[in-house]
């Protein structure tokens, strides 16, 4: 009997399904919209993560997770022979030179075997690695650097020396490769080990590893066997085995196995994305299967009348789903796979990342699908438990009304109004109501989020932290955030005069960049030993202060030598309004800061520099002419940020000093120059400036054009991204909406007609349904201009805190944009429905169910 019911409960089940055509297609595009969602998410997320991990692998020069760096050749061959060692390559660091072309970015002179050039992405893309003696392979922009095309068979000439020996070599290219110099900021290159043999012939590495050269040590790059967690674990046995010093070697691990921040952040920002998708997904597929469950409630009625269980009824409406589900997943995970794909450049480059093309990868597909049926089958267990209770006698009186308390009969002397019915008739099913405005609120509330967040770029705030001019003239390596400043005295007075005379320009604004060398003693001593005293304290906060005392006498501050590090700025009579504006200590006198006896104080982590001390220091080496300033005042440095050198010395500090103190030097360094011009040639000046530079392949200049360009880019890619995924949950929101609508005016045929049956005329049953949609849109409105802006606030606010592009603007663009949609659409499709079920006559619909 039971397996007749159970084929019987299928047959019905079957029939029930190709009968709810209407609920199947709002099924199926719910299930596909969700889907496609999380599909993408997945793709993005998991690309994003592989490709971070790239460009931290590539940013840190190497694939394998830890080096030897300084190691002699016994010592090499020990470590190479441990069982741990999974796989290695080899290298010998023969020197490091800064002349010629390395004046920027030093050259190291190596020798590598095949595993070393591999692990490091050194391997020649071009030709290969030295054989002969007098041949070389080397990076790419060291050719260019020296004028040279990049062809084998090209004649570089080396100057350097090792161990006190100079040499001066020409060798012949044999090999090249392309390296980011951003990524890497030092000059790589590969000599034969023949070569080597004869340059480092008499030259003890131990010794020279002693003595800080590091000439012939031996570098070995490892991959380890076992899990990464048990990494330093296995380095420290290697070490104890062999009896090397972890120090001496130089123990240098990669950090971008260890770095897992970013794949943190990623996967918060994935499951905030997800959840936001699977609510709105589980609104949708509920609200549809639940008014599906109430329109059939008669038919579950009768089922349970031939014997059919709880549990039997259950499985008919979740078969129903898992029917959907075998249509609406694989389209929604091919869609969503392919709309994956097409974001991921776009997200990337906004996070300047390269695109690696990678294969599928089948995690993507196996969570989006498990994800989306889990949503489905969560989203139908409220209305398949409804429809398992529903009895015989309940299936028989259901009028599609809610039970509600008994309430007063209303009084009144101009009979029913249409306003109040339609109120009335938007809470008959609370939790149908409250399930659409939910729906729609949270898209909605997204929408405004991503438009917030766009909407407050700050191109002025931007621009402070890049460009104070029209146009920021400097070193080529001045632009690259990538490595720290260094004097490279590019830039020539002659040449600032030259873009002087152009016409339209008003004034070329200068900032001169030192390395300052101020003796360690009196308060700046105070400084580094209270920086000492902190990091004791950090680290082991349960010390007394006698024990914390202790420990800094025993502190060898020889390290630091007898010179700390100074930061000096020499700016321009132009710069001395923004150095007012931006002091935060003391009171700027323009005279007194002029005549070059002061100066202003910008960075200084360690507080080794205070307002009203005197500060020594020397501008053109340790051994050169000191002068000493009275520190006037202290400035906001981070308000500085785009005059500065990008980087701040630590331990150390920086200063602020008039021009004048450097144009008295034999040969300052004008570290950069800024144009300020009559708007009207603006656009001139960009060709006649670029024109200008021709001559000097090695400064280069920006515009307010070319970083407005480049932060617009950004910000549009963000747009893109985010208006992406709002619109369709947005759209979700619009289908509930839709869904109930139509739903609940076809279930209320008969109600319908006998409104009609007693005097309501056809206009004012229209009336009453878009009405009915208006509240609904009233009600959403409410919900977002209350709960919705306060969610936008606090989100933007937080995300735009201390950005340097970004600044909180309200806006009410979003509700100028979205509502007009949608009250359009709560007055339309009220009509289109009801014109629809009118084509019967009131009597047929009266009766339809009798």
């Amino acid at each position: 009997m039971r397996n007749n019911n159970q084929a019987v409960v299928m047959k019905l089940s079957k029939r029930s399904f190709q009968a709810n055509k209407s609920r199947n297609i709002f099924a199926l595009v719910a299930i596909v919209l969700t889907t496609v969602l999380i599909t993408a998410v997945f793709t993005i997320g998991i690309s994003l993560s592989d490709g971070m991990q790239q460009m931290l692998i590539h940013s840190y020069g190497r694939s394998t997770e830890v080096d030897f760096q300084y190691l002699t050749e016994d010592e090499a061959r020990r470590v190479a022979e441990h069982p741990l060692i999974k796989e290695y390559g080899l290298s010998r660091l023969i020197t490091v030179t800064a002349e010629g072309a390395f004046r920027q970015a030093q050259g190291e002179i190596h020798t590598a075997d095949e595993n070393f050039a591999g692990f490091t992405f050194s391997k020649p893309a071009t030709g290969r690695l030295p054989q002969g003696e007098n041949e070389i392979a080397l990076m790419s922009w060291i050719l260019d650097a020296m004028g040279l095309p990049r062809e084998l068979g090209q004649v570089v000439r080396l100057d350097f020396e090792v161990d006190g020996t100079p040499y001066s070599m020409d060798f012949t290219v044999c090999g090249f490769w392309d390296n980011d110099l951003n990524l890497q900021p030092y000059g790589m290159l590969y000599i034969s080990d023949a070569l080597a043999d004869k340059l480092l012939k008499g030259v003890d590495p131990a010794q020279t590893r002693l003595g800080g050269g590091y000439y012939g040590v031996t570098k070995i790059t490892a991959n380890i066997h076992g899990k990464l967690s048990e990494l330093e674990e296995n380095v420290n046995t290697i070490l104890k085995d062999t009896g090397i010093d972890a120090e001496a070697a130089g123990v240098l691990f990669n950090g971008a196995y260890g770095k897992r921040g970013a794949d943190t952040g990623i996967i918060a920002a994935m499951a905030v994305i997800i959840a936001i998708i699977l609510v709105s997904g589980y609104l949708l597929i509920y609200n549809i299967f639940y008014i599906s469950v109430m329109r059939d409630v008669r038919f579950y009625g009768l089922l349970k009348t031939i014997g059919t269980t709880q549990k039997q009824l259950m499985r008919v409406v979740n078969f129903q789903a898992l029917l959907l589900c075998t249509t609406g997943i694989p389209a929604g995970l091919i869609f969503g796979y392919l709309l994956g794909i097409v974001m991921i450049p776009v997200l990337l480059g906004f996070l300047s990342i390269d695109y690696m093309p990678a294969p599928p990868n089948p995690w993507i597909f196996l969570l989006g699908a498990a994800l989306a049926l889990f949503t489905v089958l969560v989203s139908c267990y409220g209305p398949a438990k409804k429809a398992g209770r529903v009895t015989p006698v309940e299936a028989v009186r259901y009028t599609g009304v809610a039970a509600a308390p008994a309430k007063k009969t209303k009084g009144g002397s101009s009979g029913a109004k249409i306003s109040r019915m339609a109120w009335s008739n938007i809470f008959r099913s609370r939790k149908k109501a409250s399930l659409v405005i939910a729906s729609l609120s949270v898209g909605l509330i997204l929408f405004n989020i991503v438009y917030t967040l766009v909407n407050s770029f700050d191109v002025n705030k931007f621009l402070q932290s890049h460009i104070n001019g029209d146009f920021l003239i400097a070193d080529a390596d001045y632009f690259s955030f990538a490595r720290p400043y260094a004097p490279s005295y590019t830039l020539s007075g002659d040449l600032l005069a030259d873009v002087k005379e152009l016409d339209g320009v008003q004034e070329v604004a200068k900032v001169y960049y030192a390395n300052g060398f101020a003796p360690i003693e009196g308060n700046i001593k105070d400084g580094l030993i209270n920086s000492q005293r902190r990091r004791i304290l950090s680290k082991k906060p349960s010390l007394t202060e006698q024990e914390v005392e202790e420990i800094i006498e025993k502190t060898d501050f020889s390290a630091y030598g007898d010179f700390i590090d100074a930061q000096v700025y020499g700016f321009d009579s132009y710069w001395l309004d923004k150095l007012e504006e931006n002091m935060v200590e003391g009171t700027f006198e323009r005279e007194k800061f002029l005549s070059g006896d002061y100066l202003l104080l910008g960075f200084d982590g360690e507080g080794m520099v205070r307002v009203g001390d005197t500060v020594t220091f020397s501008l053109e080496g340790k051994d050169r002419e000191e002068r000493s300033y009275e520190v006037m005042g202290r400035v906001d440095y981070h308000a500085l940020n785009s005059l500065g050198a990008h980087f701040v010395s630590m331990p150390g500090f920086s200063v602020y000093l008039p021009s004048s103190e450097f144009e008295r030097l034999a040969n300052p360094d004008i570290m950069s120059a800024t144009v300020i011009a009559e708007e009207a040639y603006i656009d001139r000046l960009q060709a006649e400036i670029e024109l200008l530079l021709v001559g000097h392949p090695q400064v280069d200049f920006r515009s307010r054009a070319d970083y407005i360009d480049e932060m617009k880019s950004d910000n549009q890619q963000l747009a893109l991204i985010g208006f992406t995924l709002c619109t369709v949950i947005l759209l979700i929101g619009m289908l509930n909406f839709v869904n109930t609508t139509m739903t609940n005016i076809f279930s209320r045929k008969q109600e319908l007609a006998m409104l009609q049956s007693v005097g309501m005329t056809a206009k004012q049953g229209k009336k009453m349904l878009v009405l009915e949609g208006i509240y609904y849109m009233a009600l959403v409105l409410i919900a977002f201009v209350t709960i919705g802006y306060i969610v936008s606030y606090f989100t933007v606010n937080t995300i735009t805190q201390g950005s340097a592009a970004y600044t909180y603007q309200f806006t009410s663009a979003p509700l100028m944009i979205c509502f007009p949609v949608l009250l359009l659409l709560a007055c339309i499709l009220p009509i289109r429905v009801y014109k629809n079920i009118s084509r019967e006559s009131v009597v047929q619909r009266l009766r339809e169910n009798q």
